[in-house]
C-alpha cells in the first residue's frame, strides 16, 4: 500500500530509514492486514459464502484470514464480459437483522509534523472532517482504490479505521484511536469519484489491449497525473522459480493467451 502518495510533499527519506517509502508502504500494509482481522469478532458463528476459500488448503495447518469473495460479472458490449473477484472482510447485522457486507480498511498515521500536521491523537474527536480531509489529500489515489473495491464488491458499507504509532519512532507498535463507515456510494460522491468516468476508463484501457497481439502487458499509474502508460513485457517477467519448473514440465502443452 502507498503512504502519502499523493501529498504535495511525500516522503523523501531513503533506504533502511524508518519513514522511506517502501518501509511506510510495508507498515500501511501490516497494519491493514491485522487491523481487518483484530476488529473481527471471535469464537461465534462465521458468515459462510455457498462456496469454500478458494485459498484454503484443507492439507495445511492453521487457519487463513477471514475474508470471503464475491465473483461479480459485468457486459462492457461488443462481446466484452469482465469478471472480478471482489474482497469482503465482514459481515454485521442490520436492523432487520440482515445481514450487511462490509469492508474494512485502515488509515494510519506515521507522522504528523511530515503528513499534514494535524495530531490525530489531539484532532480526531473533535475534527473528525479535517483528519478524514487530509487524508484524501495525500492518499486521493488510495481512498478512490478502496472505494471502487467496495462498490464492485457491492458492499453496504466500508468502514476506516484510524490507526497511529504508538510511539512515532516505532513503526511496530499501533493503537486503534476510532473508526468511521461509509456507504460506498455516498463516500464516493464525498471524494468526486464518478463510476461512469471509471468504467469509461476500463472500457478504453480494454480496446487498446485488445488491439494488442496476445501477450503480457504492464499498466503503470502516474500518481500525480491524469496518466497511464501501457508496456509490452516479455512473458516470463515476474515469474517466479516455481512457475518456470511448471512451465518446463508442461512444455508440450499450449500456453494460455494474456494481455
Amino acid at each position: 500500500l502507498t503512504v502519502s502518495e499523493t501529498s504535495s510533499e511525500p516522503p523523501q527519506d531513503e533506504g533502511s530509514s524508518l519513514n522511506s517509502p517502501r518501509n511506510l508502504a510495508l507498515e500501511a500494509t501490516f497494519v491493514n492486514h491485522n487491523f481487518s482481522q483484530q476488529v473481527l469478532k471471535m469464537g461465534e458463528d462465521r458468515y459462510k459464502f455457498p462456496e469454500d476459500n478458494p485459498f484454503h488448503d484443507p492439507d495445511e495447518e492453521g487457519e487463513v484470514c477471514s475474508v470471503g469473495y464475491r465473483y461479480r460479472k459485468w457486459s462492457l458490449g461488443n462481446n466484452l464480459v469482465l469478471v472480478c473477484r471482489c474482497e469482503v472482510d465482514a459481515i454485521q447485522q442490520g436492523t432487520n437483522n440482515d445481514p450487511q457486507f462490509l469492508n474494512i480498511k485502515a488509515l494510519n498515521e506515521w507522522d504528523s509534523r511530515h503528513s499534514g500536521g494535524i495530531d490525530w491523537r489531539q484532532k480526531l474527536d473533535q475534527q473528525k472532517g479535517a483528519v478524514l480531509a487530509n487524508e484524501l489529500k495525500s492518499n486521493n489515489c488510495k481512498l478512490g482504490k478502496w472505494t471502487v473495491q467496495a462498490i464492485l464488491a457491492g458492499v453496504d458499507y466500508i468502514k476506516f479505521g484510524y490507526v497511529t504509532r504508538y510511539n512515532v519512532k516505532d513503526s511496530g507498535r499501533h493503537v486503534i484511536l476510532g473508526m468511521q463507515q461509509f456507504k460506498p456510494t455516498d463516500f464516493a460522491q464525498q471524494i468526486n469519484l464518478n463510476m461512469d468516468n471509471a468504467w469509461g476508463i476500463v472500457r478504453c484501457i480494454l480496446d487498446i489491449v485488445m488491439q494488442k497481439k496476445d501477450g503480457k502487458y504492464l499498466i503503470v499509474k502516474d500518481p500525480n497525473k491524469a496518466l497511464l502508460r501501457l508496456y509490452d513485457i516479455p512473458d516470463n517477467t515476474f515469474d517466479s522459480e516455481d512457475s518456470e519448473d511448471s512451465s518446463d514440465e508442461d512444455g508440450d502443452l499450449d500456453a494460455p493467451l494474456r494481455a
